[in-house]
């Protein structure tokens, strides 16, 4: 099953590629589902007369074809959007997601209230104050241009930081306007939510020290207003990814749920994990890595629900495709997305290779830390290289150190939140172990930083990377194997020793 499902999805994928690149859509749809028709009445009907390899064959057309047809289908489909562009114009909009703070300025996206409903949003750059939050209505007067690649980005060959952002559904920007804030027409639900965690960070950063708590405010809720020069600190660590949000969240909304209702049926406290994790997405805002990990979990909880195992490998090739089919767009432009697949499959294949290598360490916990962190990191590194055109030398060491507190780290700043409410002083208890821990990660990654070579370019091209990707399977492949067949041979000599030992007890006793 898990096969013919990845045939599929391999299909549709390949579709929405084609749908989007080549101005033969529509035709090389009309040719897949003639061909799924055509192969679909020979499976059907000539099964009997056929060799088993031939319908293999047949099954394995069949699905290519439906899923290209799906895929090309799916992304014609697509709503196209304009960008919205001005040199100096005046408009009302709407606040629509957290401004996150940085040294200087205050980031927040905004959507313009204009005759064209199909139109990206704007992101907008203005002084610290006046404070500005989600939901605000705001008079804008000032420049709105296509955005240009800043400074990470605008060093790299193979990032199109400008398609990036509007998987983020931002096609424009503004810096400096003049803003005026409206009166309020009403607030949205998902608007309330957001508010609700803006005053949840807000509640956070009262308990916890700066700067380690705009650390676990970015782990927590995913949008951090670390400084700059920070923020490019764990970049060259290779610990940004702790400041983004990731599946630990959402097993930690899960399990705080299934806790506190563990009175209650279990398929009652299923649909409310359920709802609790969608409230909590409405309120971060759909990130492609909480998306890929929600979905993955809904597909475990359907699992206990229905009594059936839960297979991690179907359940990552279905939330990509759920992913893709809701935005095709996303699948070739969405750097997010593509890092946390390739670090998510990495884990769930490579693992079991890494775990024999490294079977001779006795500690399963450390072992589990070293194979999880090396899988993510080899999954991810051509494809970094690729993008980014640069490597982070120590990014394996600094993980090492720095991932057994971010668990920690993370469960502490939500019973921070959560106390709080209760009494002040567990907020200040809590925070206190808080702002400990989130401190020594900054410090690993700080010292990371300072080691000589911590950051180096390496730029490779497309067909480099796809060369890289086939080594690695193919090394990785040999050592399991040798390994395999290592413990094979020890594992036979010790059956034939223990049958030698009994033979010769039997033969002692009989005499």
């Amino acid at each position: 099953m898990h096969l013919r499902t990845l045939i599929f999805i391999i299909g549709v994928l390949a579709g929405v590629i084609i749908g989007e690149s080549s101005s033969f859509g529509s035709e090389i749809a009309v040719l897949a589902i003639l061909i799924s028709i055509i192969q679909g009445a020979i499976y059907f009907f000539e099964r009997k007369n056929v060799k088993t390899e031939k319908l293999y064959l047949c099954l394995f057309t069949i699905l290519i074809s439906i899923g290209l047809f799906t895929g090309i289908i799916r992304e014609q489909l697509s709503v196209q959007k304009d960008n919205f562009t001005c040199a100096a114009c005046t408009f009302t909009a709407k606040v629509i997601s957290t401004p996150e703070v940085k040294d200087t300025y205050q980031v927040f996206n905004i959507h313009p209230e204009v005759n064209n409903k199909n139109i990206y949003d704007v992101e907008v750059k203005t002084p610290l104050y006046p404070k500005y939050k989600a939901g605000d209505r705001l008079q804008i007067s000032g420049k709105v241009s296509e955005p240009k690649a800043i400074l990470p980005h605008n060093d790299s060959n193979s990032f199109d930081y400008v398609s990036y952002l509007k998987t983020k559904n931002v096609g424009s920007e503004m810096f400096y306007p003049k803003v005026e804030i409206l009166p309020s027409d009403g607030i949205t639900f998902q608007e309330r939510l957001i508010s609700l965690k803006e005053s949840l960070i807000s509640k956070l950063e009262t308990y916890v020290s700066a700067p380690a708590s705009s650390l676990a405010s970015g782990m927590l809720f995913g949008k951090s207003s670390m400084p700059i020069e920070l923020t490019n600190t764990f970049r060259i660590a290779g610990l940004s990814h702790i400041i983004v949000l990731s599946g630990f969240n959402i097993a930690v909304v899960i399990s705080f749920i299934l806790f506190i209702f563990a009175f209650i049926p279990l398929t009652l406290r299923i649909i409310f994990a359920g709802s609790a994790v969608v409230i909590f997405i409405l309120a971060v805002g759909g990130e492609a890595s909480v998306v890929r990990a929600t979905i993955m979990a809904f597909i475990g909880l359907l699992a206990t629900l229905i009594g059936k195992e839960y297979v991690a490998k179907q359940a990552l090739i279905i939330s990509l495709l759920l992913i893709v089919m809701y935005e095709p767009y996303s699948l070739l432009h969405d750097v997010s997305l593509h890092l946390s697949f390739l670090a998510t499959a990495g884990i769930i294949y490579l693992s079991p290779v890494f775990q024999i290598i490294f079977n001779k360490i006795k500690s399963e916990s450390f072992r589990s830390l070293i194979t999880t962190t090396l899988s993510a990191y080899i999954a991810t590194l051509p494809y970094i290289l690729f993008t980014f055109g640069k490597i982070s030398m120590y990014a394996l060491l600094s993980n090492v150190i720095a991932l057994p507190l971010v668990p920690a780290t993370m469960l502490l700043s939500f019973l921070v939140i959560v106390s709080s409410y209760i009494w002040g002083g567990f907020g200040v208890l809590f925070g206190f172990v808080t702002t400990i821990l989130a401190n020594v990660i900054i410090w690993v990654a700080q010292v990371t930083e300072k080691m000589p070579y911590s950051y180096i370019p390496l730029q490779i091209n497309f067909y480099s990377m796809i060369m890289l990707y086939i080594l690695i399977v193919l090394t990785l492949t040999y050592v399991y194997k040798k390994k395999n067949n290592k413990e094979n041979e020890t594992l036979q000599t010790e059956n034939v020793l223990i049958s030698g030992v009994i033979a010769y007890s039997t033969v002692e006793n009989r005499e």
